[in-house]
Formats: C-alpha cells, structure tokens, sequence
C-alpha cells in the first residue's frame, strides 16, 4: 500500500470516529456531573469522563472538528492570497516583484508560531483570533512557491508565443501558470494543514488559543497533565487523535501526486 493512502487512511480514522461518536453519544460537551468524574473507558463513555465529569470521546470529538475547520480556513485564505501574490509577482517582475518579496522576507524573518503566539497573548484567543493570528504569516510559504514557478515560466516559449498572439493575462494564468503551480500549491496546503493543526494544539495547550468551556484537543491534553497517573485517558486519547490526524497528513504530502491517493 502506498504511503500516501496509509496517510489518508490515519487522517480519515479520527475524522471518521468523532463523527460516530459524536452523533452516537447523548452527552454534550460541557455537560458537567461531578458525580462520574474522572471514570475510566466504559461503554457508556468509551474514553472516560475527566476531572468536572464531561465524556471526554465527546469532547475529543468536537476538538478534531474545530481543529480540522480553523486549518481548512486558514490554508483557504493563505493559499489564495499567496498564490495570487506570488503569481503576479513572478509574471510582472519589476516594482511589484520587489515589493512581494521583501515582504515576503520581512515576514520570514519572525517565526510563524511566533508571530501567532504574540497576537493571541495581545488580543486573545477564541476562533477568530486563532484564524487570524495563524493566517498573518502563513501565505508566505505559498508566494515563494507559485513567484519560484511563474519566473521559470514567463520566459518559456508557449508563454511568449500567447503573448505575441494576443493572449489575455487571464487566459494566460487559467491556461499556462495555473496548471503548473496548483500541484505545488495542494502539497504545500496540505503540509499546511498539518502545521496549523499542530499549532493551534500547541496555543491551546498554552492556554491561549480555544478558551475553556470549548474543547481543544492541545486544551484537553494539558487538563490531563495533573492526572496522568490517576486517569491517564484524559491525555492518551486527545493525544492519539492529534497524533493521528498529523502523520497522516505529513504521509499524505509525501505523495507526489495527490489525486493517485484516491484512486
């Protein structure tokens, strides 16, 4: 089996299982009952309840669907952005290329997390900061890819060739530039996808990306660190979760092409 479909297979399993447990068990989320605190994995709460008595598959599973939508939003925003921005960059050259990159390198001169790190602790965590925040510095990446690609091709014959025949800038992009930079761009989004996963666990473990009561896997597995002896389950099965949907992702960029995982 190829590595990649091994990847989806890891990314798709924790998905697949919160979306099951989710919809299978009658809890909600925050419900707390301090009555059935800190209980190990029973058929009624498959991954055990923790310290206030809340289902903690129920949470794990609503902390993979935040996790998973705030990633897909941001790899959205900055692989548009950045591949547009590095595009255009790389076909006019000139001012607007100079101006790209010595931003580009502006922003590449902080780290990433960093950066995140700085403006949540300003301004907050919660859902819209985290997007933000984890969206600053993450079209980077995307510009210097599709920049690298669009200044090999600016001076290729077949784009030289539309050019003298009257070709539209548009026509061109759609046509000539696109199709060579969407393949590097989807690796790249999903190797994205991976690392902002892992730094919005990374925030939220800091206690500075999703605020309590909302689940967050990172959250869970720092709820869990005082009880790693006692109850164990409240870090493992978080753990496991983010650990899974991670590799996975990782395996999958690894596959040169992508649309052969699915077939």
């Amino acid at each position: 089996m190829k590595k990649g479909k091994i990847g989806l297979f890891l990314f798709l399993l924790p998905v697949v299982l919160s979306l099951f447990l989710y919809f299978l068990l009658p809890y909600s989320p925050g419900q707390v009952n301090m009555g059935e605190r800190l209980e190990p994995p029973t058929l009624a709460h498959p991954m055990g309840t923790d310290f206030l008595g809340r289902d903690v598959a129920k949470r794990a599973a609503v902390g993979v669907f935040l996790s998973l939508g705030l990633a897909l939003l941001v790899v959205l925003i900055t692989s548009i952005t950045g591949t547009a921005l590095g595009t255009l960059a790389g076909l006019r050259g000139g001012l607007l290329d100079e101006t790209v990159m010595r931003t580009v390198d502006l922003f590449l001169s902080f780290p990433g997390f960093l950066l995140a790190l700085t403006f949540v602790a300003l301004l907050g965590g919660g859902f819209r900061n985290l997007l933000i925040a984890l969206s600053f510095s993450g079209w980077t990446s995307y510009c210097r890819l599709s920049r690298g690609i669009a200044v090999k091709l600016r001076e290729e014959e077949f784009i030289l060739s539309s050019l003298a025949l009257g070709a539209s800038f548009p026509w061109i992009l759609r046509h000539h530039v696109f199709p060579h930079v969407f393949p590097v761009v989807r690796i790249q989004a999903v190797v994205s996808m991976a690392g902002v996963i892992l730094a919005e666990s990374s925030l939220s473990f800091l206690g500075l990306g999703f605020q309590p009561p909302t689940p967050s896997l990172g959250a869970m597995i720092d709820e869990g660190r005082g009880f790693l002896f006692q109850a164990p389950w409240l870090s493992i099965f978080p753990g496991i979760f983010l650990f899974l949907m991670i590799m996975g992702l990782l395996m999958m960029a690894e596959e040169e092409n992508l649309g052969s995982i699915f077939s």
